[in-house]
C-alpha cells in the first residue's frame, strides 16, 4: 500500500480521527504494508521511528483506531489480539510453525457459499443466528 503522508492523513480524517502527529506516524507505518502485529510489536515499531511516544499513547491510539475501522482486530488465541491493516474482506491463514498470518481471499461467489454454508451449520448446532463469519484456517507441518 504506498501511502504518502498526505493520504494518511486523509484516511485518519475520514475515519473521523484527529490527524496529531504522533496518530499520522502511527498510521503511517501500520497502513504502509499489510501486516498483522500484535500490541506490543506496535510499540516497538512506532518507537523506532518516533521514541518518546509513550507505550499508553500507542496503546490509546490502536484501540481508537480500531474502533474507528482504520485497524480490523483479530483474535487467533485467547486474549491475544492482532491488529490488521487490511480492512478489505478477507479471512486468514496461519501457520502454526511459524506464527505467520496470510491474508486470504475469496472470489465472491465462493465465499458467499462458504459463509451461508457456516452460518446454516452454526444455527443447526446452537439455535442462534451468526451474524458476520471470518475463516481462520491452520496450518501445521512443512
Amino acid at each position: 500500500m504506498d501511502l504518502s503522508y498526505q493520504k494518511t492523513k486523509e484516511l485518519l480524517e475520514s475515519h473521523g480521527i484527529r490527524p496529531t502527529s504522533q496518530r499520522l506516524e502511527m498510521a503511517h507505518l501500520l497502513l504502509e504494508k499489510h501486516q498483522h502485529l500484535f500490541a506490543e510489536e506496535v510499540f516497538q515499531l512506532v518507537n523506532t521511528h518516533f521514541p518518546h511516544a509513550s507505550r499508553a499513547t500507542i496503546f490509546n491510539n490502536l484501540k481508537l483506531f480500531a474502533e474507528k475501522g482504520l485497524l480490523g482486530t483479530l483474535e487467533l488465541k485467547s486474549g491475544v489480539t492482532h491488529f490488521d491493516s487490511n480492512t478489505n474482506t478477507h479471512h486468514h491463514a496461519l501457520n502454526e510453525n511459524s506464527g505467520e498470518i496470510v491474508d486470504i481471499e475469496l472470489n465472491q461467489s465462493l465465499e458467499k457459499t462458504v459463509l451461508a454454508e457456516l452460518k446454516r451449520s452454526y444455527f443447526e448446532k446452537t439455535g442462534k443466528e451468526l451474524d458476520q463469519a471470518k475463516l481462520v484456517i491452520t496450518l501445521r507441518g512443512k
